[in-house]
């Protein structure tokens, strides 16, 4: 049994763990080490599973939780897991207790597979240093880290984001399983103690296959607003009571564990009730009364199939008022559903009745959904899709074809069944904001009213249904209809909406809006306000000018485009990044922009922005604020003491003599940082920024910012607001190949896998060498919509971070790079396991292999 000497070199700055094995013996099916004295030294694991678990994907899972099950909360942080056709083996340090623990158990343990492993232990086979990799600390160090760049979901912000926690790469030599008691323990200890826990609102701990959480009461005196405990593996509905016992929370998220997929669900909880609103984002009545129609039926027997070889039968249900069941086939659940009614939707004919899908539900392996009197549509939909979903070629899986049959007259409709029109009604009621005048459908699906019925306004006569019910009940109370984030591809014929004498403003925001083609029937509106950013049609213009004309063109009478007045003020753009090259697109995101104006902001930051400056950079400052004259005589005061710290340091050439003009030039990083120390702190509103990259070659870039931000400097007038509109100008160099590589011209495919290498992979330093920062009064809609969405861009993805915050900005990006329409841009991120370097690789591939077709392009 005796063991060679050897080193592991974890790397990573870590001193090796040198295993030299004095202790031979290997203890194995015994209940005592004797007087052996474990000390802090290494220990060695090994797990004999004879090969009986070389199937299985998550063996590694399996047998650590069943050790986790049977030592409980005791110090163990398994380091340099090793799987093994026959065997596994760890190794552990500090850990005497949950040695006893196995030793108590005549060293075997139980998979919840109700298999028995043995487990051997050698004891001292390495001496430990404190240079050696400790995983406490590695674990501390990613928490604070994150704890910095807190995210943001379902509108929600401020969100420690620790989904699959054990994936991050820090800990790819150590086993990180919030599954282990211990390492849960441990992370609620670090979160309670680090300094910006105020700040956080939220906490999501989805897919971490935790089935217990007997410390979370660590967090008991945070104020949270939502925690995600999706993906994971809880069951046990008494033991999960007695946990969160202390811990309240907004929203509490369970979909996808075994509690929440109980037919008691959410009854056996309800111990707990009181301490949260909402439950999966409902109160905890509505689903007390959850009721599904599917649940009803028979899914073997009830009603009259209908497939691919018996499709000539629809005539007997023409006059039918009955439900009718749609069965989608997905053996691997391949399919969310947004996904499946995404693809769905494609073939449903406008000129046909509207259909609704209702009561969705998977079950045995099976999309199971409702829909009636729409018998046209269903007939259609059979014949062109031939009773298959087609989802187009993704990554290496091809196209694939999700086969569906038809039950039809499964129940008869009875009045407490959905209505998908009273549905509608009332989501459309609930949607109207009387005070603002505002119609508010952005996002119409996650209406509550929507809960059982699928309203799909990527369909035109569904479109048009809602929005002809708008007009109708709002004919002279609406002036601004909001309908971002619909997946909306075409506005259709909307003439019954002039009926809205007052509508002023649209917002067709983030939908999937190709062609301004598509939205020209909405020039018989005299709107004033349109926002159109977030489409693929704001990539077809080179220049701000040519996307402001196109647009005019159809709505003459506009003034305001994307947030921004026409015409726009000197610099200001109406696309919320405007780049010269899509190489560029980093520069407005984590790598530069955002990451410099939020170190800009903070005391104890602001020095660290000399990193961004050489000795030759070159800095100055203009300010062209102007008092207003009808102000209190105290608060002009105020105005012009606060105005003085920019003032001070600004090179107004019309205002100073053209002799002192140079003292007000600031060369080298020392100096340029002494006058930014000098201005007084502010926060800027990320929402309102408007960049534009106005040159780019992979060497040097010009980026032009303007936007909003609120002085925040000590005040008698503290409590009220302080705004200034300012534009920036960074001329910036790049060392060596920039921030991307650059290829021969005429090689588009390859220009884009090198343009793909730069994100993260290839970036490079950069250096300001010339800075122009201007301060000047906002304007009246500047301050209307100050700081309404609160710190969005923060949110963005570090470009050389494999964490990303927000699932939306990795869509838009890829959307950026790759210029795919919205449903492929979906389809292959999904499918890359919302990693975005596999994601552009897949494209890579399948663009290669000439497998995704002309119209998947924008």
């Amino acid at each position: 049994r005796g063991s060679t000497m050897s080193v592991l070199d974890l790397g990573d700055a870590f001193a090796p763990i040198i295993l030299d094995y004095p202790d031979a013996r290997i203890f194995t099916k015994c209940s005592s080490y004797g007087n052996r004295v474990l000390g802090m030294n290494w220990n060695k694991f090994i797990v004999y599973h004879n090969g009986s678990l070389e199937y299985r994907e998550d063996k590694q899972e399996l047998i650590l939780e069943a050790i986790y099950a049977a030592v409980g909360v005791v110090d163990f942080f398994p380091v340099n897991y090793q799987r093994g056709r026959m065997k596994d083996t760890f190794l552990a340090r500090d850990c005497k207790q949950t040695i006893d623990h196995l030793f108590s158990l005549n060293l075997s343990i139980t998979l919840e597979t109700n298999q028995t492993l043995g487990i051997g232990v050698q004891m001292g086979v390495a001496k430990y240093n404190r240079n050696q990799i400790t995983p406490s600390f590695l674990i501390a160090a990613k928490l604070t880290k994150l704890m910095k760049k807190l995210v943001q979901r379902n509108n929600v912000g401020d969100l420690l984001d620790l989904d699959n926690f054990g994936a991050h790469p820090e800990f790819r030599h150590i086993v990180v399983s919030l599954a282990n008691p211990t390492i849960l323990m441990y992370v609620c200890q670090v979160i309670r103690n680090d300094p910006d826990v105020y700040r956080m609102r939220g906490l999501i701990l989805s897919n971490n296959r935790i089935k217990e959480l007997p410390k979370l009461n660590l967090l008991s005196n945070c104020n949270l607003d939502v925690l995600d405990l999706s993906g994971n593996r809880i069951r046990s509905a008494e033991r999960f009571c007695r946990d969160m016992v202390d811990i309240h929370v907004k929203n509490l998220v369970l979909t996808n564990n075994p509690i929440a997929n109980s037919s008691k669900f959410p009854k056996n909880i309800k111990a707990i009730a009181n301490n949260f609103t909402l439950v999966n984002g409902f109160t905890f009545d509505n689903v007390m009364g959850d009721y599904c129609l599917v649940d009803d039926i028979d899914l073997d027997s009830d009603g009259i199939r209908i497939d691919q070889y018996r499709v000539g039968v629809f005539d007997d249900f023409r006059s039918s008022g009955d439900w009718h069941a749609f069965f989608v086939i997905d053996e691997q659940h391949s399919l969310t559903r947004d996904t499946l009614f995404d693809f769905w939707f494609v073939v449903v004919n406008p000129d046909l009745s509207e259909i609704y899908p209702c009561y969705y539900k998977f079950v045995r392996n099976m999309h199971v959904f409702l829909v009636r009197k729409c018998l046209d549509q269903i007939e259609h939909m059979a014949q062109v899709g031939n009773m298959q979903v087609i989802v187009p070629p993704i990554g290496d899986r091809g196209e694939q074809f999700f086969p569906y049959y038809l039950r039809m007259n499964v129940s008869t409709f009875n009045a407490h069944h959905v209505n998908p029109h009273i549905c509608i009604q009332k989501a459309v009621d609930q949607s109207f904001v009387p005070h603002s005048r505002l119609l508010n459908l952005a996002q119409f699906q996650s209406n509550k009213n929507l809960q059982n019925v699928v309203v799909h306004l990527s369909s035109l006569r569904i479109l048009s249904s809602v929005l002809l019910l708008a007009s109708k009940k709002f004919m002279d109370r609406c002036s601004e209809i909001r309908l971002c984030d619909n997946k909306i591809f075409n506005i259709g014929t909307v003439n019954f909406l002039t009926r809205i004498g007052s509508l002023r403003a649209i917002d067709l925001s983030h939908n999937w809006i190709h062609d301004l083609d598509n939205i020209k029937s909405l020039g018989v509106l005299p709107l004033k306000s349109l926002v159109l950013h977030g489409n693929p049609v704001c990539r077809n213009y080179k220049m701000p000018s040519e996307y402001v004309a196109a647009i005019k063109h159809i709505f003459p009478l506009l003034t305001t485009l994307d947030g921004v007045e026409i015409p726009a003020k000197p610099g200001q753009t109406t696309q919320k990044n405007f780049l010269c090259d899509i190489g560029a697109y980093e520069l407005v995101g984590d790598v530069f922009l955002k990451n410099y104006l939020r170190e800009f902001e903070g005391d104890n930051t602001r020095q660290s922005l000399l990193k961004y400056y050489t000795n030759d950079s070159i800095f100055t400052m203009t300010c062209s604020y102007k008092l207003v004259h009808n102000s209190l005589p105290a608060a002009t005061a105020q105005t012009l003491r606060r105005m003085s710290q920019y003032n001070s340091v600004a090179r107004n050439l019309h205002k100073l003599d053209n002799s002192k003009a140079s003292n007000f030039v600031y060369v080298g990083g020392m100096e340029i940082l002494e006058v930014l120390l000098k201005l007084p702190k502010v926060r800027h509103d990320f929402h309102s920024l408007q960049t534009d990259v106005m040159h780019y070659n992979g060497k040097s870039a010009v980026i032009y910012v303007t936007g909003l931000l609120r002085d925040e400097s000590p005040g008698i007038w503290r409590d009220q607001n302080f705004y200034l509109a300012f534009s920036r100008q960074f001329v910036i160099k790049f060392e060596e190949y920039g921030l991307v590589r650059k290829c021969p011209p005429n090689k588009t495919l390859f220009t884009l896998l090198f343009q793909l290498q730069g994100l993260g992979k290839m970036a490079r330093r950069l250096k300001i060498t010339n800075e122009r920062f201007n301060v000047m009064n906002p304007s009246s809609n500047m301050i209307k919509n100050a700081f309404k969405v609160e710190r969005p861009m923060k949110k963005e993805p570090s470009a050389d971070e494999n964490s990303v915050d927000v699932k939306d900005h990795k869509l838009r990006l890829f959307q950026e790079v790759t210029g795919l329409i919205n449903t492929w841009c979906t389809m292959i991120v999904e499918e890359a396991g919302w990693d975005f370097e596999k994601a552009l690789r897949l494209f890579v591939k399948k663009a290669k292999d000439k497998q995704i077709p002309d119209q998947a392009f924008a």
